[in-house]
């Protein structure tokens, strides 16, 4: 891209701006080597682009995962017993609710709304515990899914708000249900690390395949010829696209699941998915 010497630098930031995600900031960089007039013009861009599309604080929360989830489940006991954690929990979901969804990347939207669904959830079970099941929450079977009490901007959103009507709305893609964790053991597993813009696909890719290689979504009988499969794809079946779930779990798995196999459910277990029931 060419700059023309003399323009105001405000009428060059614009642009930059149109431009800045195509020609990438490599070229940024090049020019200013070249010129430092624009050298400082360009410091701008990068400021505004930055403000434009920050990406949330996570590294408190982060260290939260890390120290209390595992693939055998989530430490709510230990987790529960230190009030500097669960304080900081509820910090990190106060600091979420003054995001500016607008500011983000679409990547990174999607990211913290996944972010804000899992971290909503724990902060559920924390404000009810102990308890056996999500499902003890609230007057009525499965109410915590319907309450409003996440916060955002000037709103308050449900769990079932931010799942369904936002990430399956507006950024519609079938591993968000390997993503979101409803706290259970029938559930695809808590990620131990929040999820981010830059390695989103990846970090959804294998989450998927992890949920797909367990016996979480499939249970093969080979004497009978049936596979027992997660609820999920009774629940969802339109979001996966397919007939026959074996068919998109395969996608993910190393061993192939037969396609011509009588298809059961796994009946869902809605107890905790606690690392001390295990």
């Amino acid at each position: 891209m060419v700059v023309p010497r003399g323009k105001a630098p405000v009428a060059v930031v614009r642009r930059l701006l149109k431009l800045g995600i195509k020609i990438g900031s490599f070229y940024l960089i090049i020019m200013v080597l070249i010129d430092t007039t624009l050298g400082r013009t360009a410091l701008l861009f990068f400021a505004l682009l930055g403000s434009v599309w920050a990406a949330p604080d996570y590294s408190g929360y982060a260290r939260l995962l890390d120290a209390y989830v595992s693939e055998g489940g989530v430490d709510y006991n230990t987790w529960a017993g230190n009030a500097n954690d669960v304080a900081a929990l509820d910090q990190f979901l106060g600091e979420m609710s003054a995001v500016k969804i607008a500011d983000l990347s679409p990547s990174e939207q999607k990211a913290f709304y996944i972010n804000l669904y899992n971290a909503g959830m724990l902060q559920a079970v924390f404000r009810n515990y102990p308890l056996k099941s999500v499902k003890q929450i609230g007057f009525l079977p499965f109410s915590i899914f319907k309450k409003n009490f996440i916060r955002l901007g000037d709103r308050k959103l449900s769990l079932d708000t931010i799942e369904k009507e936002i990430l399956l709305k507006d950024y519609f893609d079938p591993r968000i249900h390997f993503a979101v964790n409803c706290a259970s053991e029938s559930c695809p597993p808590l990620r131990a690390e929040p999820y981010c813009g830059p390695h989103l696909d990846a970090q959804l890719d294998e989450q998927t395949r992890l949920f797909a290689e367990s016996p979480r979504a499939a249970r093969v009988d080979s004497q009978r010829k049936r596979i027992a499969f997660s609820e999920l794809f009774k629940w969802y079946a339109d979001d996966f696209g397919v007939e026959n779930p074996a068919a998109f779990l395969n996608r993910y798995r190393k061993v192939l699941l037969p396609l011509d196999y009588a298809k059961d459910w796994i009946d869902y277990d809605w107890s905790l998915n606690s690392l001390n029931e295990n």
